[in-house]
């Protein structure tokens, strides 16, 4: 690798400075022809040559100076924005518009001879005003990356967490989505599931501009192992639960709890409830399994036959419903000792549950809070 970049470094070096080696050589061509007509004409006693030929080598000279080297005394900064793959015709054009060269023409000469058009790079470019063409095709080639801020909220799904990216980075949504479920690609980043539901970290991202759907993905799983590992699980759950079933108590603590403290709360009683075998009863996996993410719950609805359906079948799903951030996958480790086997949301806006250790006490607090319920829409309404 070093090698490859020395030897390009050293190319680069020869190429421009034999560049620079013709140019002196036209230059020295124009001047000795000047002098070489004029002792010629000098000696046929010709004054018109005599002025000519020292005129045409000057206006040689100062063409190229006004061409090719800085022209401005001003220290005046301007920065310029490389799009990815912009023509050598697009950077010229930008350049020429803020007057930091004089002739677009030149400087496509100028990256052509050097063979420099292909190295430039997309980003940022400070330049200088009346800078030249020289001196500009230089710092082209060590433009500053952009960097894209990009924000995963905790809980969403792989289709979710497509859209949500699509919003800030361009990006091919199905791409995103058909990697996310090739167990191909799923397996060589190191999860040992059928997709990459849950294992894709909510968090605060920075990418460039021109980033890969791949390198999304991959830079968010390996987000998802350092949080993962920075938890320490210890035995007492790891050898009743694989990683993969803690992800995804995780993910359902994550769509229950709408309040941070609740959610090792909340852990505890789906601890509780597995272990005594009592089906999770979670609406979040039904609206999972139906793609039903807003508005009630039919009854048809809540008897869905899907596995993921914890109404139905006690046990875990076959896997997370979203991807499930710090909080939560803490609280699926470290779940709250309580007794509790029951919460149900008091629906009074501050997202908060009421927990109850048995049936009878879960189903009183249910009746409870619907009269309060009834009671609010009621004084509303008068």
């Amino acid at each position: 690798m070093k090698n490859s970049i020395l030897k390009e470094l050293i190319e680069s070096f020869i190429r421009i400075w034999m560049t620079g080696f013709v140019f002196f050589l036209v230059i020295c061509g124009y001047l000795f022809y000047s002098l070489v007509w004029i002792v010629r004409y000098m000696q046929l006693k010709k004054l018109f040559p005599l002025v000519v030929f020292p005129v045409l080598s000057l206006f040689a000279g100062v063409t190229f100076f006004y061409l090719f080297m800085p022209l401005g005394s001003e220290n005046k900064e301007i920065k310029i924005t490389i799009p990815p793959k912009a023509t050598v015709g697009m950077v010229a054009d930008s350049l020429k518009k803020y007057d930091v060269i004089t002739s677009v023409k030149a400087l496509q000469i100028w990256l052509k001879i050097t063979g420099l058009e292909r190295k430039i790079q997309a980003g940022v470019v400070t330049l200088q005003k009346a800078e030249g063409v020289i001196s500009a095709s230089k710092k082209l080639l060590k433009a500053k990356s952009v960097d894209i801020a990009l924000t995963v909220p905790e809980g969403l799904t792989i289709e979710q967490t497509a859209t949500r990216i699509s919003q800030t980075i361009k990006i091919d949504t199905s791409e995103f989505i058909r990697l996310c479920y090739d167990t191909t690609f799923v397996r060589d980043l190191g999860i040992g599931a059928i997709s990459l539901e849950g294992y894709l970290y909510p968090n605060t991202y920075r990418f460039q501009e021109n980033v890969t759907v791949k390198d999304i993905i991959r830079r968010m799983v390996k987000q998802f192992e350092i949080a993962y590992e920075s938890l320490k699980p210890d035995q007492a759950i790891t050898q009743k639960f694989s990683r993969h079933e803690i992800v995804t108590i995780a993910s359902i603590v994550e769509k229950e709890a709408a309040v941070a403290n609740e959610q090792g709360r909340i852990a505890g009683v789906f601890h509780n409830r597995l272990r005594i075998g009592y089906p999770l009863g979670a609406d979040p996996t039904v609206r999972y399994a139906i793609k039903k993410f807003n508005g009630p719950l039919r009854v048809s609805e809540l008897n869905n036959p899907s596995p993921y359906n914890t109404r139905r079948f006690a046990g875990l799903p076959p896997g997370p419903i979203c991807s499930p951030g710090m909080g939560a996958l803490q609280a699926a480790i470290f779940p709250d000792k309580t007794k509790d086997l029951y919460f149900v949301a008091k629906w009074d806006g501050s997202g908060e549950h009421d927990f109850s250790v048995t049936n009878e006490e879960h189903t009183r607090k249910k009746l409870m809070i619907r009269r309060q319920n009834e009671k609010r829409l009621k004084s509303k309404g008068d």
